[in-house]
């Protein structure tokens, strides 16, 4: 299946880059593989299209990483339940919203200057024990 999404993203003129990142948190380190989006064209596709995330994958949105900027995410068009941490630029999660609704215009914006956004699969942060505080590395955040 992600092959599929990999060739229609492909075909609409979008590639990401993938990039290893963990997320440190008081429970332990956990492994994902992320699509990286480092332009708002990239931002706005998104996960848009994909049938589908594994546990382990997601997107990072990272526009803003060394010039923190409030960064706003939407669901419209993208039917996989997600949960989303906002990122400061030391790689420290600033914020996270659990079971954001599919398919909504809503946006859900940073109560402050971020360096990025995470968008990973619904259940995660409570799976992973993700907390406000806790750091992502890699993808340019922190370090091991």
């Amino acid at each position: 299946m992600l092959l599929g999404f990999c060739h229609y993203a492909a075909s609409q003129g979008m590639t990401f880059q993938r990039s290893p990142i963990t997320i440190m948190t008081q429970s332990g380190r956990y492994e994902f593989m992320v699509d990286v989006a480092t332009n708002q064209s990239q931002a706005d596709f998104g996960l848009r299209y994909r049938p589908q995330l594994q546990p382990n994958e997601g997107l990072l949105i990272l526009l803003s990483r060394a010039a923190p900027v409030p960064i706003s995410v939407s669901t419209q068009d993208v039917s996989i339940p997600l949960d989303l941490l906002f990122i400061a630029g030391d790689g420290t999660i600033m914020e996270v919203h659990a079971s954001l609704p599919t398919n909504s215009a809503a946006t859900i914006t940073s109560n402050s200057s971020v360096g990025g956004a995470l968008e990973l699969p619904a259940g995660s942060i409570a799976r992973y024990g993700i907390l406000a505080g806790d750091k992502v590395i890699g993808a340019g955040f922190g370090s091991s």
